[in-house]
């Protein structure tokens, strides 16, 4: 008896296998791209709200140096009324913090960046002493306190199922 044999099945089950492993691995290999432009979308925006608090921060503290700098000119060789100079240069925006003592005081700004609608947070503490005839700008002004927060997450812990009615 002869058998008959047909060799074209097995041609074309393994290039059908072989076309289907491709396309399986460019879906996945799509699928990974799109999920890495996510992950650095989110990554940019990120750092885009870190280093803009960090700009206005700067901006702060550079608002304070030249306001110790105007209060150095203007005091006239006398110390004590430095804090109140001071305190009328930098305005109502910030919290003054005066020591017990007199020597120091302690500027405070929260900055308050709102995004996505949550609010991200820097909070600045510059501690400003007082000076003597031979002080610096630098010697006076020391950051004591750069801090960056997010605004804590809270979950809706409620359910909102339809009742039936329209």
């Amino acid at each position: 008896m002869n058998r008959l044999k047909s060799e074209r099945g097995s041609s074309t089950v393994l290039i059908s296998l072989f076309l289907l492993s491709l396309v399986i691995f460019a879906v996945v290999s799509i699928v990974t791209s799109a999920q890495e432009l996510k992950l650095a979308r989110r990554n940019a925006e990120t750092n885009k709200v870190y280093y803009t608090l960090d700009a206005e921060g700067k901006r702060f503290l550079y608002k304070v140096k030249s306001a110790v700098k105007e209060s150095l000119n203007s005091m006239d060789n006398d110390p004590e009324s430095f804090f109140s100079i001071l305190e009328s240069n930098l305005g109502s925006d910030v919290i003054i913090r005066k020591d017990p003592d007199g020597l120091k005081v302690i500027i405070e700004r929260t900055i308050i960046l709102t995004v996505d609608s949550y609010n991200r947070h820097l909070e600045v503490k510059i501690e400003v002493s007082q000076p003597n005839d031979e002080s610096r700008i630098n010697d006076i002004c020391s950051v004591i306190e750069w801090r960056l927060w997010n605004e804590p997450f809270e979950y809706k812990n409620t359910i909102d199922l339809w009742e039936g009615n329209p």
